[in-house]
């Protein structure tokens, strides 16, 4: 007869091929949805833009609209980060945010393909990397803590 103390554990090693598949796996999603935030956003942000020079109302709200979407673009970073349990994965979504907004920066003949030279576009350029470098950096995963065991006290005369 087994008792619990005698019992065979269960056998819980991890396989390191599925964790390395998982770490790539997990990279790779979040680097496509990092790009197409990035996509959405920057087409977003050239509307913002796009109404600055209807007076100081419009330029408020367009810069409290822009430090908004930068504390979500934080969040999401956490995010990604703490869903794939690694830092790789904020780096990936920050990786493919960064990639598809330095496409849309492109130069042609006629000037920027979305983004105009006004300051709330270089707010959303500068802030976005900003965010996106905080949140890579604050999603490194820390192992959990232990609590250390209570040593029995022994009572002497």
């Amino acid at each position: 007869m087994t008792t619990p103390e005698t019992a065979a554990a269960p056998h819980n090693s991890p396989n390191p091929f599925a964790s390395a598949a998982m770490t790539v796996l997990s990279f790779a999603v979040l680097l496509f949805a990092g790009a197409a935030v990035g996509l959405m956003s920057g087409f977003s942000m050239g509307w913002v833009s796009h109404f600055w020079d209807l007076g100081l109302t419009v330029q408020v709200g367009g810069v409290a609209a822009v430090v908004a979407y930068l504390v979500a673009l934080y969040a999401l970073c956490r995010l990604a980060g703490w869903g794939s349990r690694r830092q790789s994965g904020a780096l990936g979504f920050a990786v493919g945010f960064v990639a598809m907004t330095l496409a849309m920066i492109g130069y042609t003949v006629g000037g920027s393909i979305v983004f105009s030279g006004k300051p709330v576009n270089y707010v959303f350029l500068f802030g976005s990397m900003i965010a996106l470098a905080a949140g890579v950096v604050r999603s490194f995963v820390l192992p959990p803590r232990t609590t250390p065991q209570a040593q029995p006290q022994v009572s002497g005369a």
